[in-house]
Parts: structure tokens; C-alpha cells; sequence
């Protein structure tokens, strides 16, 4: 017996011992749930303190008042960042356990809505409104806007979730204990009918204690309750729960304090709460709990509640039904915001954005492709000239205001943001009713919805003005100033372009450059208005000359540029479809021109150089070389006429420029050199010479002047070779003073147009004359009348100041060319010299003998002296002798000579003399 005894109440200690801890383990376990609970949902009044003093930032004016709510906004961050901590991780100081499941995981970890990304998304719009200072806040900031009107929005529902779903894991863990607590007492109480007599005393006492401990535990519960209840209180949230079938709610006090109802003062169904809704809102409610009991859904719905006292508050609902295991609605259940602060502080955001350019808005996209705009401030009607509501109640009315070339656009980047999230940026244009075409920008920030829909929060301003202001440089910089055509820059994007749709289409193309010509002597004689207005006219009739598909450009002075495309893949029609818009424009350019005020008709013509491409094997630059290449042998071959290029034409081109390289190197390295021959009286007397440039390279045969000299005219070397033959022809004269020179002895030196056309000119004779010592009366100029012809007034000036400085000054190459005696006779000459051409023919025809006759008298009538060169003949000296020609230049009595043969020469004259 004792020994059943012992055995009992070791049984029954047993049991009682069990019983004891699985009481501390659930007392233990509620404590924890209940500190677990209280942190969850504590958080959500945290989210809405974080945009109530935020919202205080932006309202303030007074720096302290900011300073402090900007402290209360970092303090609240540093709480729910340590509250979500302790809520993911557990935090043994606060016992605090670290509990999940598989529902909470999704509630959190859920890449598109979970808690954890939504609430980091929070504090990092929180953040930023805490580190914006003072100045830089503004009601009209993304961050602000997101984290006071849409960031609680977001996250209470989740909170909300996270709570309930801590409260099902803390009772089902609750109802384990208490399932396996009840097995103890099973156990204990047949023990107690067993060994009733023998442990009821102690097992009783046992009893009284676990009981105490129960009663503590639910009183900390209740107390934990009442703590969650006072969360929603100052959240202005509650919740509720109807039955489908009866309509009968349950729901939480802060349902009874929105309503403005003492919980018991009202039965609460279906048809009593919507006796509490405005009027004007029944019918919105009503057929949210319509649509909710005939089909699972989800829906919000904004809507005024009426008090007794006649006050309203602005509630915002979401409310979600439950279907039964047959698939049918058995209950709905849903959360009520009290929304009306903050809408509040929405129109004042309202009223604070129209002070400021453009409108911010919200915009949502839902999962099914439907457009909202919750959101629009009123600066929507001065940006785009329709009102915000119109807005609201359809989006239409804004896409439909957009340019039909832009919406296409715009939608595209709405679904590209819509899919990677992104922030959307687009320009575009809308048609302002008032306005007309008006240019805006728009900046918004996306984010996903629970109900996989996207909503942005953006903003969209007006840049007319900018966009004006971009067109004007980027014209400044494609087009050109006077004709408005393409300039170079965008010639040659057009031409590379043209080059790669060649290479892929396999089309011929062609570019036509055409320089018009005599245009400088228009310049020079009417002025450069009128210039101008030549170049505006040949612009526009280049224009009407082409397709609107092909390009017509302007390089600079008078030199235009036309770029055809799309000719056919067949070479002999793309060059036959060339050639035909290449004359028409050349004699559209051929047609009389009326410019200026004064109406003056002009006359011009073109060169019209043409190169076709194909494919991409040429470069830009090359197309464009062998246009110009055909271009100058046009103008070769005597202007007003179009020329195709030609690899023939090309060598021509390379051989010139490869001298033109090589007569600077032999300028280096002094390969020139100046031959005298000499020029005689009638009687045989040495009376001067000609100095004639020669050149004689290194290690390889003389070159021809009639081949270097046009060369080094055409590329603007002619310059420093004619400033050296001038410097060494003073150098020579002032060498040749050690000599009894006769007293009427002068160097002929040629002046080429190039050099007389230097605005210097007459300075840069003088430094020479200065610099080397010459004397002035011992040199002679000879001009040719291309000199003279270009401005007359000032080739008169100059050869003023030249006669003045001492020098003579004769016309060269005589009866070829096309000056009028006019023009002659008023110019301070000082002899006339009869080209060679004129002189070779008079013995044998008769012609030349009379032009010889007649240019002789003349200059005896005008005073001139006369020379002739290219004698070469007695016959010739016979007849010049005759007709009274003072000087004499030719073989017959010498050949241009190198300066140390000419000493020699020099000597035997003086001797003979």
C-alpha cells in the first residue's frame, strides 16, 4: 500500500510537476505574444506620428517648429527600424521572441508587396524628408507627398495583416499547450480518482496557483487588447466583420468613436451603418457590399460619414469577402480609415501647388490596363486647359489632348515604367484650347499595387519656352544664318546617313556642289547686301529644284551642296537621274535675278560638279572631295556647265596637290631661283631686264613655270614665292649698284592678282624696299589686267603709291585681254607691254600687224612707253622698229639667264658700250 502509495504520488507529483511547467511555458508564451502583438501593432501608430510631423514640416514657417518636428520624424524612424528589427529577429533583452510561419514570410518577403520592402520604401521617403532642410521642403516634393498621403495607406494594411497573423500563431501555440496541458489534467484526474485520498490536498493547492497564474496571464492579455484597441484609436482605424447571410457587424470601438455611436446605443447591420453614410455616398457603399457578397473581392471605396451632431468625417474603406468550402460568400470583412485630417492636408498641398508652375497628379494603372487619375492639382487647366475633375472622372480627357505623333510615345514609356518600375520621363506636345501647341515635361514615380496595378505619383510643368529656346541653338547650330539652309554639320550627318542607307538598300546617291560664278565681283560692285540677297534667291530656287526628300546645303560664301538619294540600283539611270536635276538647277540658277531695293536684275551662272555613291565604300568626306574635284573642272572648262566627276580629273587633282606640297618643300630649301633676261632699246642699248621665276629641284629636271605657276595661283602659294621674287629681285638691284648701270636701267618684276589684291600690299613693298636698301626707280611692276579689273578705284590708289615711291608700272600680257581703253587711260601706267602671242604671228598675218600698229599708236597717244616681248626674229625687230616700240624682250638677243651669266652679260653690254 505505501508502496502504491509512493508509486501514486509520484505519479501524481509527476503529473502536477508537468502541469506546473506547461502552465510557466504558457503564461510564459502569452507574456511573450502579448509583448509580440502589442510591437506589431504599435508600429502602425508610428507610421501615421512619422507623417503627421512631417506634415508639420512642410506647414511651418517657424524654424524652431520645424526643428522639432523634424526630431520627432527621426526619432519615430529609429523606433520602427528597431520595432521591425525585434518583430524579424527576436530581441532576448525584451523577450521578444522571433516567430514566422509560412504566411507571415509571404507577408513580409513578398517581392512585390511584402512589408519588409513596403516599409523600407517608407523610411527611405521618411529619410529623405528628414534630411531635406527647411528651405529646400516643399508640399510639392515626391517624397513628401508619398510618405503623408499614400505611405500609411500602403503600409496599415500590411501592418494590420502582420498582427492578425502574430495573433493566430501566439493562439494556435497557446491552444498546443493548453491541448497538451489538457492531457495532464486527464492524466492527473484519474490519478486524483485513483489516489483521491492520498495527493488531493496537495494536487488542490497546485490547482490554485496554476489558476492565479492563468488569471495574471489573461489579465495581460486584456491589457494587451485594450493596448491594440487604443493603437487604432489614435491610428483613426477600425475594423469590422459582417455575415453575408445575416448582415449582422461586428467591429472594433474606434467603428463606434468614427461614427460618432456609443458602442450599445445602436444595433449594427447592413442597413444601420448606411443610415451613418452621407446621402450622396449610400450608393457607393452600397453596391461595394453588393458586389462583395455575390463575388471574393477585394475593394476600397472613399465615403462621408454624418455624426449625430451634424459634423462629417471622411472615412476611406477596404474591405474584402470570404468564401465558404462551396465557393460562396460567407462573410466580409474590412477596415475603416478616418481620412479626414488628412484630406485636409491634401487641400492644403492643393492650394500650396497652385503657387507653383504645372500640377502634380497621381495616375494608376490597374492590372486589367484601366487608367485613374486619383490625384490632380488644379494647375492642370493653366498647363493643359482642361479641369481637374474632368480628370478624374476620365483620363481621356487629358490622352486626348495629346499630338497624335507624340501619344504613341507617351504610352509606351507609361508601360515600359509600368513594367521595370522606373522612374517615367517623357516630353511631348498637347493642343492648349487657349494656348495651341504646348511643349511639357513630365517626371513621375511608380509603384506597384497589392492588386498588381501601378500607380505613380508625378509631375508634369510647361517648357514652350525651353524647347523655343533648344530649336533656336540647335538651328543656330544645323542651319545656316542667311539662306536657312543646312550648313556643313548637318550636310554631313545627312550624307552619312545617305551613305548607310546605300550600303543597306544598295541605291545609287549623288552630290551636286555648285559655286557661282563672278559672285565676288557682284560683292565688290553693289556691296555684300546684296550679295546676300543673290545667295537668300539661289537658295530658294535650289529648293524648288529637288525633293522634299533631298537636302540642299550652304558651305560658305557662294558654294552650295545638294544631296540626292534613293536614284535606283542602276548606275546608268542613277546617273542620268543626276545629271537631270543637275541641269535643272543650273538653269534655274541661269534665270535673271531682280535684288535689293534698288531692283537690280543680275545675271549669274553656276559650275555644277556631280559624284555619285554606292554603298558604304566611300567615306563623307571623300564624296564631298570628288564633287569639288568635278566642280573646278567646270570652272577649268569654262564655267556655266556641269561636270561629272572622273578618275582622270582626279589624277589631275592629285598630281596638283602633290606639287603644290612639293613647291613649299622647294621653298624650304631654296630650289627657286631668279633668271634675267634682258630688255634692249632700238638701237641695241641694255635698258633693264625681266626677272623670271625658275625652279630647279634637287635631283630631278627643271619644272616649267606655265606648270607651277598655275598651281601655285589655284592653292594661294603664289604669295610667298611672289614675296620672295621680290625681296631677292631688290637684293639683285641693289647688287647690281656696284656696276656703271645705264641710268635708265629697271628689274621688271611680276605681280601676280593675288599678291596686289593683299590689303597691305603697299606696306609689305615699303618693308622690303626698307629691309634691303633698293632703290625704287631701278624696279618696275608689271601687272596683269586681272590685277586691275577686280576693283578699279583701288588698283588705281595703289599704283598711285607705288608711282610715288618711284617705282614704274607696266601692263603685262597686253591685247589679251578684255579691259577697256577707258579703263587704261585713267590709270598712272608708265608702259604698255605687247604679249608674246602678238608678236609670234606678224610676220605672216596681217591681223596681228594691225593689233601691233594699233596698240604702238595708242600708247604713243596715251604717252606710254612700249615694250615688246618674245622677239626672236630680225624681221620682228625690223617691224617693231619700224612702227616706233621702245624696248625689246626675246631670243634674238637673249634667253632668260641666271644672275651670275647675267654679270657676265653685264659686262660685255658695258664694254661694247
Amino acid at each position: 500500500m505505501r508502496l502504491r502509495y509512493v508509486f501514486g504520488l509520484s505519479a501524481i507529483a509527476i503529473l502536477v510537476t508537468t502541469s506546473f511547467f506547461t502552465l510557466q511555458h504558457l503564461i510564459s508564451k502569452q507574456r511573450d505574444f502579448s509583448q509580440l502583438i502589442n510591437l506589431a501593432g504599435h508600429q502602425a501608430g508610428l507610421t501615421n506620428r512619422i507623417a503627421y510631423f512631417a506634415s508639420l514640416m512642410v506647414a511651418t514657417d517657424d524654424e524652431t517648429e520645424f526643428n522639432q518636428a523634424r526630431s520627432q520624424v527621426g526619432l519615430t524612424i529609429h523606433k520602427m527600424q528597431a520595432a521591425h528589427k525585434a518583430l524579424r529577429q527576436g530581441d532576448s533583452d525584451t523577450r521578444i521572441p522571433k516567430v514566422t510561419n509560412e504566411t507571415l514570410e509571404t507577408i513580409y518577403e513578398d517581392p512585390m508587396v511584402g512589408l519588409d520592402s513596403a516599409l523600407q520604401r517608407f523610411l527611405e521617403r521618411a529619410r529623405k524628408v528628414y534630411e531635406t532642410d527647411m528651405a529646400r521642403l516643399s508640399p510639392g516634393s515626391i517624397d513628401y507627398i508619398y510618405l503623408v498621403n499614400y505611405g500609411p495607406h500602403v503600409l496599415e494594411p500590411l501592418l494590420d495583416a502582420a498582427v492578425d497573423e502574430y495573433e493566430n500563431i501566439g493562439r494556435t501555440s497557446i491552444l498546443k499547450i493548453e491541448r497538451f496541458e489538457g492531457i495532464v489534467w486527464l492524466a492527473a484526474l484519474v490519478a486524483l480518482l485513483l489516489e483521491a485520498f492520498f495527493i488531493f490536498m496537495p494536487l488542490e493547492k497546485q490547482v490554485r496557483q496554476a489558476l492565479n497564474s492563468l488569471q495574471a496571464s489573461v489579465a495581460k492579455l486584456t491589457d494587451t487588447r485594450r493596448r491594440l484597441l487604443e493603437a487604432q484609436r489614435l491610428a483613426l482605424v477600425g475594423d469590422w466583420e459582417m455575415n453575408a447571410a445575416t448582415g449582422a457587424i461586428s467591429c472594433s470601438d474606434q467603428i463606434y468613436e468614427i461614427v460618432g455611436r456609443p458602442r450599445g446605443t445602436v444595433e449594427m447591420n447592413r442597413e444601420s451603418i448606411l443610415n451613418f453614410i452621407h446621402p450622396d455616398d449610400r450608393n457607393i457603399v452600397g453596391n461595394q457590399f453588393n458586389a462583395l457578397s455575390r463575388h471574393p473581392d477585394a475593394l476600397n471605396v472613399e465615403f462621408r460619414v454624418v455624426r449625430p451632431d451634424g459634423s462629417e468625417r471622411l472615412v476611406y474603406q477596404q474591405a474584402a469577402s470570404v468564401k465558404g468550402s462551396d465557393g460562396s460568400v460567407v462573410k466580409i470583412s474590412g477596415a475603416i480609415h478616418d481620412i479626414t485630417d488628412r484630406k485636409e492636408l491634401s487641400n492644403r498641398l492643393d492650394k500650396l501647388s497652385q503657387h507653383i508652375p504645372g500640377f502634380i497628379f497621381q495616375y494608376k494603372l490597374d492590372s486589367n490596363k484601366n487608367a485613374f487619375m486619383p490625384y490632380v492639382s488644379r494647375g492642370v487647366y493653366q498647363t493643359c486647359g482642361v479641369r481637374a475633375d474632368e480628370l478624374q472622372n476620365d483620363v481621356q480627357a487629358l490622352s486626348q489632348l495629346v499630338y497624335e505623333d507624340d501619344l504613341q510615345m507617351v504610352m509606351d514609356s507609361i508601360d515600359a515604367s509600368a513594367l521595370s518600375l522606373k522612374t517615367w520621363k517623357a516630353q511631348f506636345r498637347i493642343w492648349h484650347p487657349e494656348q495651341g501647341e504646348v511643349w511639357v515635361e513630365g517626371h513621375a514615380t511608380p509603384e506597384r499595387m497589392m492588386d498588381g496595378g501601378t500607380l505613380w505619383y508625378g509631375y508634369i510643368w510647361d517648357i514652350t519656352e525651353r524647347r523655343q529656346v533648344e530649336n533656336k541653338i540647335r538651328r543656330l547650330a544645323l542651319y545656316d544664318a542667311l539662306t536657312g539652309l543646312a550648313n556643313r554639320r548637318m550636310l554631313m550627318d545627312r550624307l552619312a546617313h545617305a551613305v548607310a542607307l546605300s550600303g543597306r538598300k544598295k541605291d545609287y546617291g549623288a552630290v551636286i556642289m555648285l559655286d557661282l560664278d563672278n559672285f565676288k565681283s557682284l560683292n565688290d560692285t553693289k556691296g555684300h547686301d546684296t550679295g546676300d540677297a543673290l545667295l537668300v534667291e539661289v537658295g530658294t530656287r535650289l529648293g524648288r529644284s529637288v525633293r522634299e526628300t533631298d537636302t540642299v546645303a550652304r558651305l560658305g560664301g557662294d558654294e552650295f551642296v545638294v544631296l540626292l538619294e534613293c536614284l535606283g540600283n542602276d548606275k546608268i539611270k542613277g546617273h542620268e537621274k543626276a545629271v537631270a536635276v543637275a541641269e535643272k538647277i543650273r538653269l534655274e540658277l541661269n534665270r535673271p535675278y531682280i535684288l535689293g531695293d534698288d531692283q537690280h536684275v543680275h545675271h549669274t551662272s553656276a559650275s555644277v560638279g556631280v559624284a555619285l555613291f554606292y554603298g558604304n565604300d566611300r567615306d563623307e568626306s571623300e564624296i564631298l572631295k570628288r564633287a569639288d574635284v568635278a566642280m573646278y573642272e567646270a570652272k577649268d572648262l569654262g564655267r556655266n556647265r556641269i561636270c561629272f566627276y572622273s578618275q582622270a580629273r582626279q589624277a589631275i587633282v592629285n598630281t596638283r596637290s602633290a606639287m603644290a606640297v612639293d613647291i613649299k618643300t622647294g621653298l624650304d630649301n631654296d630650289e627657286f631661283s631668279l633668271y634675267l633676261q634682258p630688255q634692249v632699246l632700238k638701237n641695241g642699248s641694255l635698258c633693264g631686264a625681266e626677272a623670271l621665276l625658275r625652279w630647279l629641284p634637287s635631283n630631278r629636271t627643271p619644272v616649267s613655270p606655265g606648270t607651277f605657276i598655275p598651281v601655285a595661283e589655284s592653292t594661294g602659294l603664289i604669295l610667298p614665292l611672289g614675296a620672295w621674287v621680290l625681296k631677292q629681285a631688290c637684293t639683285i638691284v641693289t647688287d647690281l649698284e656696284k656696276y656703271q648701270l645705264p641710268e635708265n636701267f629697271a628689274l621688271a618684276v611680276n605681280i601676280s592678282a593675288l599678291q596686289f589684291a593683299e590689303e597691305n600690299f603697299i606696306e609689305t613693298v615699303k618693308q622690303v624696299f626698307d629691309d634691303t636698301g633698293a632703290s625704287p626707280s631701278r624696279l618696275k611692276f608689271e601687272l596683269t589686267e586681272t590685277c586691275l579689273v577686280q576693283d578699279i578705284n583701288r588698283a588705281r590708289n595703289i599704283m598711285k603709291a607705288l608711282r610715288n615711291m618711284g617705282l614704274q608700272v607696266e601692263l603685262d600680257d597686253f591685247g589679251t585681254g578684255y579691259s577697256s581703253l577707258n579703263s587704261i587711260k585713267n590709270l598712272p601706267l608708265t608702259a604698255l607691254k605687247i604679249d608674246a602671242s602678238l608678236i609670234r604671228d606678224i610676220e605672216k598675218d596681217e591681223p596681228s600687224r594691225a593689233i601691233v600698229r594699233a596698240a604702238l599708236a595708242m600708247a604713243r597717244a596715251m604717252s606710254l612707253k612700249t615694250i615688246a616681248e618674245g622677239v626672236e626674229t630680225g624681221s620682228q625687230m625690223a617691224y617693231l622698229n619700224t612702227e616706233g616700240c621702245d624696248m625689246i624682250q626675246g631670243y634674238l638677243f637673249a634667253k632668260p639667264m641666271p644672275y651670275e651669266d647675267f654679270l657676265s652679260y653685264l659686262g660685255r653690254k658695258l664694254k661694247i658700250a
